[in-house]
């Protein structure tokens, strides 16, 4: 039922709009839902329009599910309104239109299968199984680019996705993929924008239809469209431009599938938009908002919103605890000891989200809470960490030194370092190839200097295998790579892709940490399976719902939790990579703003400095943090950020005044 009272001045606003176009820009936790939903029961008091007239679109199933749910709550009847995400939206249009003749929808697992033949065609013979693990990631990073060109038509945009490898032959694999799709007549969500846009543009019966199906449209989490996408809805609303549009262009995180922030300011140009902004956040600390808008405001290209705490989070009286604190570490380890520290006895009652920005990261605290049987949950199905390449060839040579006859095995770390050694030397009998019997084949053939070193290679590998038996797994990962020269193997295998290499590098230390936990390889093997077993149920620790959830930053979009820590916030992480550009830069803003907001009433971030060998810089998107809260001059607050003793600690409290560690003053301040 419509219930005007339950509503500020903004969003009533919103929900009494006449017919037009409106842009709503909705703040984190402004009631955007109910202001939707209030809506549709404001359009259906009026004579003019009827249920099944209106169509309400949002993102994800789970949203769409949501929000129908609540309308039908609130009604006092069953109402043939329809709600659907985009995807389904379009491809019901195709259906119902006879447009799309096949039921077959890729799945992603059924995506890389098609390509990854295509893929293959474009390795020479002799790397071809050298870089058969890393395959799997090509595919992934290639079917991203072909949904950005989908999405965007931007065929550049979409190539400079890609390694300069794969650049140079985008185009021959797209064309191969797209004829592969076809011949087993499927489709992925991609497809049905891109079919349905051309089905309306190009049958003006079938376009004038569904203009006449639909006189109101309204859509949630508007910044999250892509080109393809608006270009449909323009489509559709081009008879009655009757757009109810609710984003927040300091949300949209989602440009590696096209989407696009400059598609709100397109719909403001294009229909003249009225423009109403929620600016009273519902969900966090006044200190939290203030903090996050500190971080946000850095980026030019964005509508200004001047947000505030609601009045109950104004007046609300909260514990000790300060709102937002910023602590520095020396190294990620010790990061992840003071974040177990805090979340072995989580208070009651309160829900913690440690939100990373990569999977990776994710899982190096995953795997510590579970060696603590910290209870936990993983909203993402990730694939296990020890299964990255690297660390499958890692546990290749150990299972070898300990006895385990794996030919599989055997091969995969057969030339890694190069040794030089050749599929014919193995012979063609099956089970565990042989060390003299590989030496053979290469004194029976002509000696050249070059057999000559293979042979020793070989002889010293044995060796090296022998010693690696009886070593502990922390010295055995350590001896692995510099020794046997698993290292060397990575440099060179990166080649001048320096921050390819410093990535890998991360990954193994952190395997060595991880190592340091058991005494036994067997020991250690064992918790990795029992890691991957917990991994697939996505929860560890025993507990029916867990207090605590581990996700990243975009999956936790949408989602609110009492306390929030967002570990690693350093540079190359925030923002993402190496040297970005101003948009790709910006758009990492509106990523780690969107952790900072999901934050009720606390909010940690932490960073590293590194060692004076290795040092660290925090993430450029603390600095307007510090900056507007210390008045002390540069050099003595940079130095504190970067002690190895990592003892710099600073908080934002209700207060006017920051402060470190110590207690020093640092300054004022239906188709669902």
């Amino acid at each position: 039922m419509l219930d005007l009272g339950s509503l500020n001045d903004a969003q009533r606003d919103a929900v009494m709009h006449g017919n037009g176009a409106l842009l709503v820009l909705a703040g984190p936790g402004s009631g955007k839902t109910h202001t939707i939903t209030q809506r549709i029961f404001y359009l259906l008091e009026r004579e003019d329009v009827k249920p099944e007239n209106i169509l309400v679109i949002t993102f994800t199933r789970d949203a769409a599910f949501s929000m129908q749910n609540r309308f039908q709550q609130l009604s006092s009847q069953i109402l043939p309104v329809n709600f659907g995400t985009f995807h389904s939206v379009f491809y019901h249009i195709l259906r119902e239109s006879h447009v799309l003749n096949s039921n077959q929808l890729l799945t992603e697992a059924q995506k890389r299968k098609l390509i990854t033949p295509v893929l293959k065609e474009q390795i020479p013979k002799e790397e071809l199984q050298d870089r058969q693990n890393n395959i799997s990631d090509d595919a992934l990073n290639i079917l991203a680019a072909i949904s950005c060109f989908k999405n965007t038509e931007n065929f550049e945009e979409a190539k400079s996705k890609l390694s300069m490898e794969w650049q140079s032959h985008f185009q021959m694999i797209l064309e191969k993929y797209e004829r592969e799709r076809k011949r087993v007549r499927a489709f992925d969500f991609d497809d049905m924008i891109y079919e349905c846009r051309k089905a309306l543009s190009d049958d003006k019966n079938l376009r004038e239809y569904w203009q006449g199906r639909f006189h109101h449209i309204l859509m949630d989490e508007f910044q999250d469209i892509s080109p393809m996408q608006y270009e449909v809805i323009r489509l559709l609303a081009a008879k009655s431009a009757n757009l109810f549009a609710v984003g927040d262009d300091d949300q949209s995180i989602y440009g590696f599938r096209g989407s696009k922030p400059d598609c709100l300011k397109r719909f403001a140009q294009d229909y003249q938009a009225k423009q109403i902004s929620l600016n009273l956040n519902y969900r966090s600390r006044p200190e939290i908002i203030r903090a996050s808008l500190d971080v946000i405001g850095e980026n030019k290209n964005r509508f200004f919103k001047e947000l505030k705490a609601s009045p109950d989070k104004e007046q609300a009286m909260y514990d000790r605890e300060e709102a937002v604190t910023i602590r520095a570490f020396s190294e990620r380890d010790q990061q992840y000891r003071y974040l177990i520290s805090r979340l072995k006895k989580p208070p009651s009652e309160k829900k913690i989200g440690v939100l990373f920005r990569t999977n990776s990261y994710m899982q190096g605290l995953a795997v510590r809470l579970n060696r603590e049987g910290i209870a936990y949950t993983m909203k993402e199905k990730v694939r296990s960490i020890y299964e990255h390449f690297a660390v499958r060839d890692i546990m290749a040579y150990i299972r070898l030194a300990a006895g385990q006859n794996d030919r599989a095995s055997f091969l995969q770390i057969l030339n890694k370092p190069s040794r030089y050694i050749s599929r014919e030397a193995l012979g063609a009998e099956e089970g565990m190839p042989d060390y003299q019997k590989i030496c053979d084949y290469y004194r029976q053939r002509e000696v050249t200097p070059k057999t000559a070193e293979v042979i020793r290679r070989i002889e010293k590998w044995e060796r090296q295998m022998a010693y690696l038996k009886n070593l502990s797994p922390f010295l055995a990962v350590h001896y692995i790579r510099r020794v046997i020269g698993y290292d060397t193997y990575l440099r060179e295998r990166a080649g001048s892709r320096k921050e390819q290499w410093r990535e890998w590098e991360e990954l193994l230390k952190w395997l060595g940490e991880d190592a340091a936990g058991y005494e036994t390889v067997s020991e250690w093997m064992e918790a990795q399976e029992n890691y991957s077993k917990n991994l697939e149920k996505g929860a560890a620790g025993g507990a029916e719902v867990p207090a605590i959830s581990l996700m990243t930053v975009h999956a936790a979009k949408g989602l609110e939790f009492d306390s929030v820590y967002i570990p690693d916030c350093n540079e190359k992480i925030y923002p993402h990579g190496n040297m970005p550009d101003d948009e790709s830069c910006e758009e990492e803003r509106r990523i780690f703003y969107v952790a900072m907001t999901r934050a009720k009433e606390s909010l940690e971030l932490l960073y590293l400095t590194g060692t004076k060998e290795r040092p660290r810089l925090p993430s450029r998107f603390l600095n307007k943090l510090f900056k507007t809260y210390s008045s002390t001059s540069s050099s003595n607050s940079q130095l504190s950020r970067y002690s190895s003793k990592a003892s710099a600690t600073f908080s934002y409290s209700s207060s006017s005044s920051m402060k470190s560690s110590s207690g020093s003053s640092l300054g004022s301040s239906g188709f669902s």
